[in-house]
């Protein structure tokens, strides 16, 4: 489902900016506001619930228990690591989670009953321990107005100097070309969450503002 809303987002955006006929990105970059909306509108469409993001309002989807921030990352070294450099995103890892309820939505549509906290798995303890706040699962989107290159998602943390980390990052999507039916053995999120990989984090190479 968040590859067809990215895909679908990614369309109009390039679209626009054909028509345009602008020299420059500036306008096609924009669209993260709209990759927000898109998604929120999306999953409360199926049941999911969602917070409001202070001072500036932005409002994300929470999905098994975390919150889901689907964010296009500009042309920059420095673009995960400085992911919380404003005050908006910045509460996004200061949000207590959702009172509890009987059952959940999920992404096939159906409610389903919330499992026994006696049931819950050792990795979403340890996601919610510290501090009982939801963690912040981050939905990495490249693209150019020619290409969309990447979807990616992990778990952001926040470290003490401010700076944004990621743990379990996965690829959900990348051109069929490349992707070599790869693509189709991710697991669903509304059945789990990323999983810290083996292999040695990428360096990322995009950022964008809140505006």
């Amino acid at each position: 489902m968040l590859v067809e809303i990215v895909r679908a987002r990614h369309g109009l955006a390039a679209e626009a900016h054909v028509v345009s006929e602008s020299r420059y990105a500036m306008g096609f970059g924009s669209q993260w506001r709209d990759l927000l909306d898109d998604t929120c509108e999306a999953l409360k469409g199926r049941g999911f619930r969602s917070v409001k993001l202070a001072p500036g309002g932005h409002e994300v989807p929470v999905v098994n228990d975390s919150l889901l921030y689907v964010w296009r990352m500009a042309n920059s070294p420095k673009a995960v690591s400085e992911f919380a450099s404003s005050p908006t995103r910045k509460n996004g890892f200061m949000t207590a989670p959702l009172d509890p309820t009987l059952w959940e939505p999920s992404l096939s549509g159906e409610l389903e009953p919330v499992n026994d906290a006696s049931e819950e798995s050792e990795l979403g303890s340890a996601l919610r321990a510290v501090g009982d706040i939801m963690p912040l699962v981050l939905v990495m989107v490249e693209s150019t107005p020619r290409q969309l290159q990447s979807i990616e998602w992990a778990v952001a943390v926040l470290d003490g100097d401010g700076k944004v980390q990621l743990r379990g990052q996965e690829r959900i999507w990348e051109p069929e070309l490349a992707a070599d039916g790869a693509a189709s053995d991710v697991e669903s999120f509304d059945s789990g969450v990323p999983v810290a990989p083996v292999v040695e984090l990428q360096k990322q190479d995009r950022t964008l503002t809140d505006g």
